[in-house]
């Protein structure tokens, strides 16, 4: 057999390779045929799938003679790669190299690998092997449009929209439509061929009402993600909606006639034809004939109609509305002739400012109703002519909200279409008197709405001016309000006066905050429009100071009088807070209202040491305020120092000779703190025989309950009684869904003994027991385990001899316990009681004692803080209920308990005898009164009657057949709808009967 030319040479060279090495061995190596790869690993990196990447792996000669590239192999067998050995393999000379090329067509997603072999003859690196690698992504399919859109149509109408598909690979490509509606999209076709551009017709034929959304999914291997064409339509029964619907008539009497209309705007993509319209009673007769009309898609048709009342006939009917679109048709609406429309009401419909000084400037308020009882009426803003440039408005408002206007400058402005439901809801608008010019002015006020038929109601504005002036005033505190130091997160109100003391009238308006530091500053009442202070008057305002973090804050009152040479007034407001180791409870002295005529009883407030360290007290003075009616009963005439927990009582005399509000700070001073701790003293002097109380409403099913239970020795069998009751008095608070939050303390405020158990040894001091910590202290009736753990903190012990039950509720509710964790005066960790009380809920104190309290502060004391617990005009939400004794039924500690008794009565709690057998009506009173809104509102003293008795809720006088006066508990009591809602003030002005002049105790 025959030797080729590869094989002579092959021979030749082994032949030579053998004689050199018989002779040379060293030489030897040097001559043979050496072949490598120039890669280990090949990475393709990332490509579409489909399309095609190349990439060259070198067969290297690196000796010093040939030798031959035989073959090249994907040995794994991966489809997505090829490999080829470039003409088939060759000779490859010293120096030189061959190519491999191996090409990537990715036919999934994610990674793939493959191993080349590579096989020469050569001696050295005969065989080798690449792995290679790469990253199969996403094939980028183009589409347009990205979102099909079908618009509206109607039920079982069909559209059809194209799409176009570029498929730039040479894989095909398939088709499915996926989402929350998948079935009502269909495309023409499922599969588009590899490389290739194709548009695909996809039809919309729902078979259901409402929005459909789907999405036309377009992959080049099943696994792969897809590229999405977003599909949405939406389906209604017909064309046409109508506005308004129904359509209103007017209530009319017998054989009268009314016209109303409605518009029908085509809301499908299509044109349709109107082929008839047709009523259900000849009673409701259409006025136009649209018929043989076409209506594009968005236009609107009106339609006006008439109603003719018949004594026989409806007042309730339809019309149909026929037409064509892929098919006859109709969309049909009904025709309402009951009335009650929404109808827009406005009072008064004339406003008469009467007459004011140059500068000057008055507000009044229209109420802007909603007449109707079907449906909502839709404000739409204001727009004034005439002499518009004289008056003004505010912002509508709903309640306290105020709703700022959409657009517009005055006198043009857009609400924005606010909303006015029928019934009780309604819009306030203030309007403003602002005269810059002498004169008599007149202007028209319009009030805009959606009403159909009176879409405007008009208020005819007068008002008149004179020149005046120039003002001369007296603005009290000066030169400055000081707030001293208010703790952080802590709030305080002062107040300034202003008063004019000079022959002409005084225009006051726009008495705001200009600087309010960032919101630490601001007025309760909000601003003052202003108004005419004549002369020899006076009017006050409150300024509160409310910082959240500590620091030092300024701000600024700005006010304008009608005195040109200085026309805008300023007054400085300074406040600091800081962490202060005194406390006041009260936090305030409020006198509230007071008649000229009758003696006001002085009041108190405690102040302590709330820090673990000594604290000297220097001094306490009452500083700048708006007058000199305070007077301090108790000075401090030289320095008292305070251990912690230690406190002692100011007493402050309200001297009533001034009529009008006044505001003062008492500043107490200590040695540590360069800033004045503040307590503002407030009052209030009305004209002879006329009290007046004030209340705010507060939110109803919300109660805090403070049990203070004695741990004397002889309490055994009552702390049994109260602990029996307390699963169906539980069980009667979730009936009547009040929520309920529950502490313990004991009447212990010095330490006993440790056979009373809970960490304190019986001196609890007002902290929850037990103090410590080894169960919850601070119990819901939420919790399926309330009874049981309210019964364990019901079990204080009974180790004490010393009742001071006054005290320890005081020091539970004051800081620092209510307002920390920790008490800082006690060694044990986390005996505070922060988180026990809630802002909006009502409060309730619990005692249960078989003797008298021995606090030693006057009983008006912790009436007067009780009072004062949830802030001003919140006396009624804080009572104490107290089981004492009350009469000689059983054998106990005391014979009587008045002390308790009358605090209790004085906050409008109730007394019960301890020997009672069943503490459950005590308790459930505490639930009834808490289950509703407070109907019930105590007065501050007693009425001569009720002949000049008036009650206002929110401004407005409440008819006395919707409340009543009960002598048993001296209160003012709502009946039924007449109830004040969350946040309304209550206002209750009456003769009242003078007191016996007070005497300061002791």
């Amino acid at each position: 057999m025959g030797m080729g030319l590869r094989g002579r040479v092959l021979a030749l060279a082994v032949l030579v390779t053998t004689t050199m090495a018989c002779h040379e061995g060293n030489e030897t190596r040097s001559v043979q045929a050496t072949a490598v790869v120039d890669m280990d690993v090949l990475d393709f990196g990332e490509v579409p799938v489909g399309e095609w990447r190349e990439r060259e792996v070198r067969i290297r000669n690196v000796g010093y003679v040939p030798f031959f590239a035989i073959e090249a192999l994907a040995i794994i067998g991966n489809p997505s790669y090829e490999v080829e050995l470039t003409d088939g393999g060759g000779r490859v000379m010293p120096g030189e190299s061959h190519l491999v090329k191996v090409r990537f067509h990715p036919l999934a997603e994610g990674v793939t690998e493959e191993t080349v072999f590579v096989s020469t003859d050569a001696n050295q690196g005969a065989q080798a092997q690449v792995r290679v690698t790469g990253l199969g992504t996403p094939t980028q399919i183009g589409l347009f449009p990205p979102v099909l859109d079908y618009e509206t149509l109607e039920v079982d109408s069909e559209r059809k929209l194209t799409v176009t598909i570029n498929n730039p690979v040479d894989l095909p490509l398939t088709l499915a439509v996926r989402g929350d509606w998948p079935d009502p999209f269909t495309p023409d076709t499922i599969t588009i061929p590899p490389n290739s551009t194709v548009e695909v017709g996809t039809q919309y034929l729902p078979r259901a009402l409402g929005s459909m959304d789907a999405r036309l999914e377009v992959r080049s291997c099943e696994a792969c993600t897809p590229s999405v064409v977003e599909l949405k339509g939406n389906s209604v029964a017909s064309a046409f909606v109508f506005d308004p619907a129904p359509v209103p008539f007017d209530l009319i009497p017998v054989h009268e006639r009314t016209k109303s209309f409605t518009r029908a705007r085509n809301i499908t993509w299509r044109p349709v034809t109107i082929s008839q319209l047709i009523t259900s009673d000849h009673a409701f007769v259409p006025l136009s004939k649209p018929e043989g009309s076409t209506v594009a898609p968005g236009e609107v048709v009106e339609l006006p109609m008439e109603f003719a009342a018949r004594f026989s006939g409806p007042n309730v009917g339809d019309l149909k509305v026929q037409y064509a679109s892929d098919k006859p048709r109709q969309s049909e609406v009904i025709l309402d002739a009951r009335g009650g429309r929404p109808t827009l009401a406005v009072t008064p419909v004339a406003l008469d400012f009467g007459e004011l000084p140059v500068g000057g400037k008055v507000e009044q308020v229209i109420r802007i109703t909603n007449a109707g009882t079907n449906g909502s009426l839709r404000f739409m803003g204001v727009a004034s002519d005439g002499d518009s440039n004289q008056f003004n408005v505010d912002v509508p408002t709903r309640g306290t909200q105020r709703l700022p206007w959409a657009s517009g400058a005055w006198p043009t402005l857009e609400s924005g279409g606010l909303e006015i439901a029928p019934g009780n809801d309604a819009l306030e608008l203030k309007v403003y008197f602002e005269p810059t010019v002498e004169g008599s002015f007149r202007a028209r006020l319009r009030v805009r709405s959606d009403d159909l038929f009176n879409a405007e109601r008009e208020i005819i504005l007068t008002g008149r001016s004179r020149t005046s002036g120039p003002c001369v005033y007296e603005l009290s505190p000066q030169p400055m309000m000081d707030f001293g130091n208010v703790v952080p997160g802590r709030g305080a109100v002062l107040g300034f006066r202003f008063k004019n003391p000079g022959r002409a009238e005084c225009a006051v308006k726009d008495v705001h905050l200009s600087n309010d530091a960032g919101g630490a500053f601001f007025m309760p009442g909000g601003r003052l429009t202003g108004g005419v202070v004549l002369y020899d008057t006076a009017f006050s305002a409150m300024v509160a100071f409310r910082p959240q973090t500590e620091g030092e804050y300024t701000g600024e009152l700005k006010l304008t009088v009608n005195n040109p040479a200085a026309p805008t007034v300023t007054l400085p407001l300074k406040g600091v807070s800081r962490q202060s180791c005194l406390v006041a409870t009260p936090s305030y002295v409020d006198f509230g209202p007071i008649r000229y005529d009758c003696a006001a009883a002085p009041r108190k407030t405690y102040i302590s040491n709330r820090c673990s360290e000594p604290l000297t007290v220097t001094g306490a003075d009452i500083g700048q305020g708006t007058s000199t009616q305070f007077s301090l009963l108790t000075p401090i005439p030289q320095p008292r120092t305070l251990q912690a927990g230690e406190g002692f009582e100011l007493e402050v005399d309200y001297s009533r000779t001034v009529l009008g509000q006044h505001y003062s700070p008492l500043y107490l001073r200590t040695a540590t703190d360069p800033t004045p701790f503040l307590v503002p003293l407030l009052g209030e002097t009305n004209h002879e025989g006329i009290q007046v109380d004030r209340y705010t409403q507060g939110t109803d099913s919300q109660l805090d309950v403070l049990f203070v239970v004695s741990n004397t020795t002889t309490m055994d069998p009552y702390q049994e009684r109260l602990k029996a009751a307390i699963p169906g008095w539980l069980d009667y608070a979730r009936q009547q869904n009040v929520d309920v939050r529950m502490g313990v303390t004991s009447t212990g405020l010095v330490q006993r003994g440790p056979q009373c158990g809970g960490g304190a040894n019986g001196g609890e001091a007002g902290r929850l027991f037990p103090v410590d910590g080894n169960r919850a202290r601070v119990l819901s009736s939420s919790s399926p385990n309330a009874a049981a753990g309210l019964q364990a903190n019901i079990d204080v012990g009974l180790c004490h001899n010393l009742v001071q039950g006054l005290e320890t509720m005081r020091q539970a509710l004051s800081a620092p316990l209510s307002e920390q964790t920790d008490d800082p005066r006690t060694p044990q960790p986390n005996d505070g009681n922060w988180g026990f009380t809630r802002p909006a809920a009502r409060m309730a104190v619990v005692v249960l004692a078989d003797e008298d309290d021995n606090s030693g502060f006057a009983p008006d004391s912790y009436i007067q803080f009780l009072q004062t617990l949830k802030g001003t005009g919140m006396s009624h939400r804080s009572q104490l209920y107290a089981l004492v004794p009350t009469d000689n039924r059983c054998t106990t500690a005391g014979s009587d308990a008045d002390r308790f008794v009358e605090v209790a009565r004085g906050t409008g709690g109730r007394a019960e005898s301890i020997c009672e057998g069943n503490y459950r009506p005590l308790l459930d009173s505490v639930i009834q009164r808490a289950g509703d809104l407070q109907a019930d509102f105590p007065l501050t003293t007693t009425p001569t009657g009720q002949a000049e008795m008036s009650v206002y809720v929110q401004g407005q006088q409440v008819p006395e057949s919707q409340w009543s006066y009960d002598g048993a508990t001296n209160s003012i009591v709502f009946g039924g709808a007449a109830v004040p809602r969350p946040g309304q003030a209550v206002e209750v002005r009456y003769r009242s009967v003078c007191k016996a002049p007070p005497t300061s105790s002791p």
